[in-house]
């Protein structure tokens, strides 16, 4: 009961077995193309990953100003300079905000670090106050400092949502 493959038909199945030059062309030509699209869709998504990480760090460096002022007994400042897109926490290297987002500062008139705006932290825990606004196409990040109790707030959202 053994069976007996001729040769004609061991090629045959033999041919079956694999894929054509062509199928392999057309399989790798789809990998490209779908890796290519991918690596747009994530080149566009870290800009916005960025953007997040920029608002969050600038709120946290902006809590760090309050707690700085508190055990120090001094006034803490940190200098936002608009046309820059920096800002630096006292005698701290200035930090690079992402430079394709609008920046909008409103501060006390007076709190000024020189001609830039500052938000300025007493030891009391209380602050100059104001808000800084980052926009960048879709997406908007709105740091608001409360003059009283110097609480710093960070709310994300649309960017229309910035302009109301």
């Amino acid at each position: 009961m053994s069976r007996h493959v001729t040769q004609g038909q061991d090629s045959k199945a033999h041919r079956d077995a694999g894929f054509s030059l062509l199928e392999l062309m057309v399989a790798l030509a789809i990998m490209a193309l779908a890796t290519t699209v991918a690596g747009v869709a994530f080149s566009r998504s870290s800009v916005g990953f960025r953007f997040d990480a920029a608002a969050q760090e600038l709120a946290l460096d902006l809590r760090e100003a309050q707690a700085r002022a508190l055990r120090s007994g001094r006034d803490v400042a940190l200098a936002i300079d608009v046309d820059k897109r920096t800002y630096r926490l006292q005698a701290d290297p200035a930090v690079q905000l992402p430079e394709q987002a609008d920046l909008r500062v409103v501060s006390a008139g007076e709190a000024m670090a020189g001609s830039i705006p500052a938000i300025i932290f007493s030891p009391e825990g209380g602050s100059t106050g104001g808000a800084i606004t980052m926009t960048l196409d879709d997406r908007s990040a709105i740091i608001t400092i409360d003059w009283l109790t110097g609480a710093v707030t960070l709310a994300e959202g649309a960017a229309s949502e910035a302009d109301t």
